[in-house]
């Protein structure tokens, strides 16, 4: 079976700053995304969990997996709309099946 690699780009951040990120993913050129709501962990901000009554300390994590240059293209442009909110963001390595749909 063949394998085509591509970069994994994950972003965990507030759901209130997701439409914007969603939108600047768009922007970039990839050609989808993944959105897993009420994602809940522990870093340097504290404890983040779906007890919440409102977006502002929920957290979504968006998934794109992307070419290398889309990719980065994202981590770069998701530095300023990060700055007033929580997030994380990481890039890895991934192999894909269907390079056409990435």
């Amino acid at each position: 079976m063949q394998l085509y690699q591509k970069k994994k780009v994950e972003i965990v951040v507030e759901a209130a700053c997701a439409p914007a990120i969603l939108e600047m993913v768009e922007a970039t050129g990839a050609k989808g995304y993944t959105v897993l709501q009420d994602v809940s962990g522990k870093g340097n901000r504290g404890v983040r969990n779906d007890s919440h009554l409102t977006d502002v300390f929920r957290n979504v994590m968006i998934i794109v997996i992307a070419t290398e240059d889309i990719a980065h293209e994202i981590i770069s442009r998701s530095q300023p709309l990060l700055e007033n909110y929580a997030g994380i963001v990481s890039m890895s390595n991934v192999d894909v099946v269907r390079d056409d749909h990435f």
